[in-house]
């Protein structure tokens, strides 16, 4: 009979005894601290036949570690779940497809789909952005080029006032990023680029064609392809989650 491969028969023996301890340790110290806490265990042991000494005492504590076990065991794997979801998203952020999701954990592509329902929008977002980079530049260069030519929509004076410095800032971000020669955070190794230029997109510029009001024909245009833009993004972001990734 076949024995079923587990994930960690992927590590080498050494590998394996390098990690183990330490993780080992980890666990330990995480159980110690819950089996202090209220919570943690069910109702003090009562006397059994036998007992000598303090043996009830210790039965109690060791019972409540059993408890804070099954803690820890949550604690834990909510939090493996949530920084796997993390490095799955900026995966996608760098490129991977749900393909290679699939693959790199030994499941399908509708398998990772079904585990991170939210990769398929980000994979769209990055693949149009990191496609229309330059284009994407050009339309926001040409808004703030005529920023001055836009009054605001009724009411919206003050968000108007804010919206146009803010995407000058975020164009500025981005310019930023492309010439770096990363596309990740160099303190935190995250991918930053194309999130960035998705918000550029779909924050600030959205809200300066969303309040903004032309007064001449050059704002007009600049406008225009604002609104272009804005509508190319969002088909683009709404294509149903079964879109190849």
């Amino acid at each position: 009979m076949t024995r079923e491969t587990r994930p960690l028969d992927r590590l080498a023996a050494s590998e394996y005894d390098e990690l183990r301890g330490p993780a080992r340790e980890l666990v330990r110290r995480i159980t110690d601290r819950v089996a202090d806490h209220p919570t943690a265990g069910g109702p003090e042991s009562g006397p059994k036949p036998g007992d000598v000494d303090d043996e009830q005492l210790h039965r109690t504590t060791y019972l409540r570690r059993v408890g804070a076990g099954q803690l820890t065991d949550a604690l834990v794997n909510e939090l493996i779940d949530e920084c796997a979801a993390e490095d799955a998203a900026d995966a996608v952020w760098l490129g991977a497809s749900l393909a290679d999701l699939g693959s790199v954990t030994g499941n399908s592509r509708q398998a990772a789909r079904k585990r991170w329902p939210d990769l398929g929008l980000i994979y769209r977002t990055r693949r149009w952005v990191a496609g229309h980079h330059a284009d994407l530049v050009t339309v926001i260069e040409q808004v703030l080029d005529h920023g001055g030519e836009l009054t605001a929509a009724d009411g919206q004076g003050e968000t108007l006032d804010r919206a146009v410095p803010a995407l000058r800032d975020a164009l500025a971000r981005t310019l930023r990023d492309r010439d770096s020669g990363s596309v990740v955070d160099p303190g935190t190794g995250r991918p930053l680029r194309w999130r960035h230029l998705a918000e550029t997109v779909d924050v600030h510029l959205r809200t300066v064609a969303r309040v903004g009001v032309p007064t001449t024909p050059a704002a007009a245009t600049a406008l225009a392809g604002a609104h272009g833009v804005l509508a190319y993004y969002d088909s683009v972001t709404a294509e149903p989650a079964t879109a190849t990734a």
